[in-house]
């Protein structure tokens, strides 16, 4: 057993096992998302139609299957070629101490979360927040895999379509070596507001992607397939 655990993640074998609990029940409705989300359903949608979530989150560390959490998510909404009103920002109590450098970097403390939401009830309702929309994130593979490992004991798995801001800034941005979300602030000459805080970054992102938008807008990239196909061939070229 002990030599599966190294390779194995630890929460591998206790897949499902918390699906039944009244936390789980509460998430059931919520196990259709892999089908519901299938992106080639929209492929047809314009750009302009879609809804983006702009998502970004703050954990204790990057090892989620060794122990570190979520401490906050925050997303805003971007449809129409503008940001909307729409926001989530919550905190969640990670049930465990934030160490030291996330408090410096994000200013997270233990006293702020001690009174948060658990885990369960933040994402039930980011879900909902959340629906069929296309998610865009700087490294948003670092978000979305964290919590799909802590959905995974609730057989949920959130599968929207999603794009990287980072890619976009290496097709269009190629005089720039780094693509750091600070290195693409101040390449864009744009204040740092609110950074290294889960909604500051998602508004950030937001406001990086819509330039994005319109740049896209006048290469007459219209659709869905089109944005996935200019993206497929863009890949060809970049490093």
């Amino acid at each position: 057993m002990e030599a599966l655990l190294k390779i194995f993640p630890r929460d591998w074998f206790n897949r499902g096992a918390l699906s039944d609990t009244p936390e789980g029940r509460r998430l059931e409705k919520y196990r259709g998302l892999v089908k519901k989300n299938h992106f080639r359903q929209k492929d047809e949608y314009r750009i302009s139609d879609l809804r983006f979530v702009v998502l970004d989150t703050e954990t204790t560390g990057f090892k989620p299957n060794d122990g570190d959490e979520l401490l906050s998510v925050g997303a805003v909404v971007i449809k129409g070629s503008s940001i909307k009103e729409e926001q989530f920002n919550r905190l969640v109590n990670p049930h465990r101490t934030i160490p030291p450098l996330i408090t410096d970097l994000t200013g997270i403390s233990d006293e702020m979360v001690v009174d948060a939401d658990d885990f369960c009830e933040v994402i039930e309702d980011f879900l909902q927040f959340l629906g069929d929309s296309v998610i865009v994130g700087h490294c948003v593979d670092f978000d979305l895999n964290f919590l799909n490992i802590k959905l995974k004991p609730y057989n949920i798995a959130i599968n929207n379509y999603f794009m990287d801001v980072v890619i976009f800034s290496k097709i269009f941005n190629t005089d720039l070596r780094c693509h750091t979300l600070d290195d693409m602030l101040k390449y864009l000459c744009m204040e740092p507001k609110g950074r290294h805080t889960a909604i500051g970054d998602a508004i950030l992102t937001a406001d990086i992607f819509m330039g994005f938008l319109q740049r896209l807008e006048k290469l007459n990239i219209n659709t869905l397939w089109d944005l996935r196909s200019f993206i497929r061939h863009s890949m060809l070229y970049i490093s």
